[in-house]
């Protein structure tokens, strides 16, 4: 690629849900990839909805096994892309995520911690009584650092990746990403 670009192709599948989950509910997972401004989508989806998952017995991890394909191109590495995951129970947020998808090429197993949002209010307190949930009208905005300090959040589980990163370009614009795993 002479024209100051290089590209970065994603592929891979979000695998489980690591949570305590009881028999006889019902799971699923959105995803949104994050990027800055430089970056530019050449396929893929930026942002998809899983199947939903029945977990049988207590304590199962969820199985999603959801695939993820997509493919980016830049002229630099600010904005690296990340991935911002939103774990529902039946329609009642569990959990978000995020993580930054590896700088290296290669196969990868991704370990997203889930937090989930506490009421941060007496009306919060009150609302949590009556089955009301805080939810993020954006939950990309975890990709970022504005206003995520105000957040209270719970740890609640984890959501393991699986990703393929491939790139093509980035050595010739000068970028040494290291020594991949031998």
């Amino acid at each position: 690629m002479s024209d100051g670009t290089f590209l970065v192709s994603i592929t891979g599948q979000i695998e489980y849900v690591d949570i305590l989950a009881p028999s006889g509910t019902s799971w699923h997972c959105k995803y949104e990839f994050v990027t800055g401004a430089d970056w530019k989508i050449i396929g893929g989806l930026e942002a998809g909805l899983s199947q939903t998952s029945n977990v049988v017995v207590n304590g199962d991890k969820v199985v999603l096994n959801f695939p993820l394909e997509i493919n980016f191109k830049s002229t630099n590495i600010y904005g690296w892309p990340q991935i911002v995951l939103s774990v529902y129970k039946g329609m009642q947020l569990e959990g978000y995520g995020r993580v930054h998808m590896p700088l290296r090429p290669g196969v990868h197993k991704l370990d997203v911690s889930l937090a989930k949002p506490v009421g941060s209010s007496l009306l919060g307190y009150v609302g949590s009584f009556f089955g009301y949930q805080p939810e993020l009208l954006q939950p990309k905005m975890l990709a970022t650092t504005a206003g995520n300090h105000l957040i209270q959040t719970v740890s609640y589980g984890e959501v393991r990746i699986s990703a393929n990163v491939v790139m093509q370009g980035i050595r010739n614009l000068g970028y040494d990403l290291g020594r991949g795993k031998d």
